[in-house]
């Protein structure tokens, strides 16, 4: 019969002085308590890593009904926007819709077609790429991103010097057509236009080179053209481009274009020279809504000296703009390096209240502050 201590003891032999265990016995049960730690320990981590797991793909989940949160609000922004309803809107290109693009787009393609959403003509444009028209495009020079200004897409635009790094007006999606927004639907017959820009510069670029938005016209020509683009001297000013690079109106001061979105707006009051009242040719730039359209100082400007698309100047008969350029001056020159996310034009100069109501559904729609 085993006695007490053989019990409680295993490995006790009777006779021995020692009740304790053997130096061999306690090795066999070290390692089995450290076989036994050792699989608790994997099984822990096991679920802190499934728990983990379950938390990030929360999160990316979360993130991503989010974004897509966001972008519902801004389609259902555009659908609602009172752009859709105001008379002489002449193109209207933005990148929530799905009708902006000939397909869905996945973050970093290669954009090969921006389409006019114009609600108002069946007669629609296109932006493609200047190199022609293409199924592939380079996604290095020209992109979708899908985070853009504000969490939105934008089109970004890499600054490259090419025909692949600007996009050019089409009125055909199977060969690149050359087309320009002609505004001369106006009463006064004067070329007058109001235009809006949603952009974000990439950095500051303060390099001597010129970026430009957006130019519309001849490239060529002195008497017909307009545009807009950060200037390529110093302080590297906000500026409107006149016919053949000349400048309508300029920031005030030394305010350079910053890296934060903005709006810019541009009117222009028209004018014929062979009119009996030609029109005052008055150029107004505002920036994010102008103090409501009211100042033309500080980071606005305004111009009364330069005339654009003067369609009483005979030279224009033969210099009519035929084609609009976007993220370039030209097919490969002065080429933007950052974001454009929409861009609308009208043939006439809109009214106050009609710029503050465009401009509030831009600013609701890409988180920018108007003034």
């Amino acid at each position: 019969m085993l006695t007490f201590n053989q019990l409680a003891f295993p490995g006790f032999q009777a006779g021995k002085s020692s009740v304790f265990p053997s130096t061999k016995n306690l090795k066999k049960m070290n390692k089995h308590k450290s076989k036994a730690s050792t699989a608790f320990s994997l099984i822990e981590l096991s679920i802190v890593l499934l728990i983990v797991g379950i938390i990030i793909a929360g999160i990316t989940q979360s993130s991503r009904l989010v974004r897509q949160s966001k972008l519902k609000s801004a389609q259902n922004f555009t659908q609602s926007s009172p752009v859709n309803s105001m008379k002489g809107l002449s193109v209207w290109f933005e990148t929530s819709q799905e009708s902006s693009f000939p397909a869905g787009r996945d973050d970093g393609e290669a954009i090969v077609q921006w389409n006019d959403i114009n609600p108002q003509t069946m007669a629609k444009l296109y932006a493609v790429p200047a190199s022609g028209v293409t199924t592939t495009g380079d996604s290095a020079k020209i992109s979708y991103r899908s985070d853009g200004i504000n969490g939105l897409p934008s089109i970004n635009f890499a600054g490259s010097a090419t025909t692949a790094g600007v996009l050019a007006l089409s009125s055909s999606t199977t060969t690149l057509t050359n087309a320009a927004i002609i505004t001369n639907a106006d009463p006064n017959n004067a070329s007058a236009f109001t235009a809006f820009m949603v952009y974000k510069l990439a950095d500051a670029q303060d390099d001597g080179t010129s970026y430009t938005v957006l130019y519309n016209g001849s490239s060529t020509s002195t008497v017909t053209g307009w545009g807009y683009h950060k200037a390529s001297g110093t302080p590297y000013k906000r500026t409107v481009i006149a016919n053949n690079g000349t400048v309508a109106a300029t920031s005030a001061g030394s305010i350079a274009l910053p890296t934060t979105q903005e709006i810019a707006t541009i009117t222009y009051t028209g004018y014929n020279s062979k009119s009996a009242s030609p029109g005052t040719k008055t150029t107004n730039l505002y920036i994010n809504g102008g103090t409501g359209f009211t100042s033309t100082a500080n980071n606005n400007g305004q111009d009364t000296t330069v005339k654009i698309n003067d369609i009483g100047d005979t030279a224009y008969d033969t210099n009519v703009p035929a084609q609009m350029f976007i993220g370039g001056s030209t097919s490969s020159a002065n080429p933007w390096k950052g974001y454009i996310s929409e861009i609308i034009i009208f043939d006439t100069v809109l009214k106050t209240q009609d710029l503050k109501d465009v401009t509030n559904y831009l600013s609701k729609k890409y988180n920018i502050p108007v003034s």
